[in-house]
């Protein structure tokens, strides 16, 4: 339930660039810190997502691809799961943690992706 809330949040946030709300620094490590955190650019890589712009939205933020992905993914499970009285969302969860925790070279080979995301995003000047 509250993956679909945050997930219909996260849709009108992008919907947001046909209002001018997403120039607002909502990010709480930048606000702080001055720094860019390794999600910076995100909604705007989404941004150019929506418009066609792969490429653009790679080189602003690779998380934004990886994002949507994970929307679309979110939404159909969750919607699965309201038509046929099911839990494929918790289901699906439930098997990528497993996953993760048995295979540490896995979740350490992504935890290295996010840092080297972050020094991009800082050497970016984002």
């Amino acid at each position: 339930m509250i993956t679909g809330i945050v997930c219909f949040f996260a849709i009108l946030w992008l919907l947001s660039d046909y209002f001018s709300l997403a120039e607002i620094t909502v990010c709480p490590v930048k606000l702080v810190s001055g720094y860019p955190c390794p999600s910076c650019g995100t909604t705007r890589s989404i941004q150019a997502l929506m418009h066609g712009h792969i490429g653009e939205a790679f080189m602003i933020n690779p998380f934004g691809i990886i994002s949507v992905a994970i929307i679309i993914g979110v939404l159909i499970l969750l919607m699965l799961d309201l038509t046929t009285k099911k839990d494929y969302y918790y289901k699906t969860y439930r098997k990528i943690e497993l996953y993760l925790q048995k295979h540490k070279i896995v979740s350490a080979g992504l935890i290295i992706l996010v840092i080297i995301n972050w020094a991009w995003n800082i050497s970016k000047g984002l």
